[in-house]
Formats: structure tokens, sequence, C-alpha cells
């Protein structure tokens, strides 16, 4: 488990990106992370990976601060930045540099993804690759190496379509039931599907965490004539796309897009 208790971050005094936040980020789960540019999804990311150090508060993983970067903490931390910065050599090669950090990486994860990715094993010359073709093998390498955390900052980035579902199908194929996974992006087609909770980073650093089973129990979603009654409401063209509260006990799938809208616009608390 890795826990946020009172963090917060800033770069220069008074400008604060992450504030006082305590989140418990729960095994075995995958987390949407979402926010506005420049919201502090990446910071809060670094931050979880123990690549920056809190001003106030902890991170720990595993009941270890990550800032310590402690060996038996870092080699369960998988993090992938949104620019990545790849080396001139073969997939077989980069693997072997690297994933001896890695006690539990398997190499046979590894060719699998990268068959499903249609990445050519014999490729020389890893910078050489497009920038879908990079994310592809970073989500490859990431997923052979069996860390209870994976971190993954926009890792869509320049895939198309049928890649986008491919990477959906290798997490649901690869990861251990104890893993956890936090995925950041901003566009919520890519994750609503497979995630399992929701983290939006607002405006003023503060944290909105709920899953979506709690999510469905609490509001309920529909299309509407008028927006009355609504805790949240947009203009579509059969009417409104109204958010209420649920009253009657049913259980309603609640679009992430929906629901980002409401609480980045500060109706949901």
């Amino acid at each position: 488990m890795t826990e946020l208790k009172d963090m917060s971050y800033w770069y220069d005094p008074g400008k604060t990106v992450i504030k006082d936040v305590s989140v418990e980020i729960a095994d075995g789960r995958i987390y949407g992370l979402l926010g506005l540019n420049g919201s502090g999804k990446s910071t809060l990311l670094k931050l979880m990976a123990g690549l920056l150090f809190p001003k106030k508060g902890q991170v720990l993983c595993n009941g270890e601060i990550t800032g310590s970067r402690k060996p038996e903490t870092l080699q369960d931390i998988a993090f992938m930045p949104a620019e990545l910065s790849l080396y001139k050599e073969s997939p077989a090669r980069f693997a072997a540099l690297n994933s001896v950090f890695y006690p539990r990486f398997s190499r046979s994860a590894l060719d699998d993804c990268m068959k499903e990715f249609g990445i050519d094993p014999e490729t020389s010359d890893l910078t050489k690759l497009s920038l879908g073709y990079q994310h592809r093998f970073m989500l490859s390498y990431l997923l052979s190496l069996g860390t209870g955390l994976i971190l993954l900052d926009e890792p869509l980035n320049g895939m198309d379509m049928p890649s986008r579902n491919i990477f959906r199908k290798l997490l649901m194929r690869h990861l251990r039931d104890d893993q956890t996974v936090v995925i950041s992006t901003h566009i919520m087609n890519d994750v609503e599907n497979i995630v399992s909770d929701i983290i939006i980073v607002r405006n003023d650093g503060s944290l909105f965490c709920d899953s979506m089973e709690s999510l469905a129990r609490k509001y309920t979603y529909g299309i509407s004539a008028s927006p009355e009654g609504a805790l949240y409401s947009e203009n579509c063209a059969e009417g409104f796309r109204v958010l209420k509260e649920n009253t009657d006990g049913s259980e309603c799938d609640i679009p992430v897009e929906i629901l980002f809208n409401a609480v980045t616009k500060g109706v949901i608390k």
C-alpha cells in the first residue's frame, strides 16, 4: 500500500502544487489520475516514485518512506515519465541493463507484450522508433517488471486506437491481484472502462479520491429535459446531462468526464 500523509509540495514558496493531502493507494487497484493542465499530476507521480521529496508530510510505500530511496523500496516501484529517454540499444539489451534491479522481472511477459504491440525484437536502436512505438516498448517493459506499484504518466501519448486497446488487454493479462497501477491521462475514455478508482488533482492542490463502486452508490447520472434537482448539469443535444444524489439505493455507472467536471468546478467536494 502507498500512503500520502499530510503531504504538501511546492516548487516556489507561496505556490503550492500539492497541498495537505492524505490518501491511501490500496493494493490491487487501478487508479485513473486526472487533472487540468498544470494541476500537479506529474508532480504527484514523482512524489510517489521517490523522485521528488515532500516539503511537508510523507509518502510511504509498504511502510517505508519513498524519499529514502532504499533499494528494497525502489525495486517495487516502476515509473514511466511522460517524456521518455531511451538508449541507443536493442530491446533485449535495454532489458538486460535495467531489469537486474527488479527481482520479479519476467522475460516471457516482456516478449508477450512486445509481440502484441508489434515491436520487432531485432530493433537495434530504440531511439529510432516513433513516439508511439517507444511508448509501446516502455509499457511492455514496465508490465514485465512485476513491481507492486506501477506509475504511468500519459503512457498512451502518440499511440493509435488499436494500440490503446492492446494496452488495456495486456494490463488485464499481466497484472497480479496485488499490483497497483496509477495512470495519469488527459483522455478519459482511455481509462474509463478499466479503472477501479479515480484521483482528481484540483487546482488548489487538494485531491479528490474515490472508488467507482462508491461513486455508483452516491450519485446517479442520466439525460433530462431539465437540470432541476441536479448537483451538476451540462447542456447536450437531448437536453441536459445531469448528476444527482442517489436517493433510492440503486447503482449507476458515472461517466468519468462528468465526474471530473463536477469536481474541478467545485460541485463535488
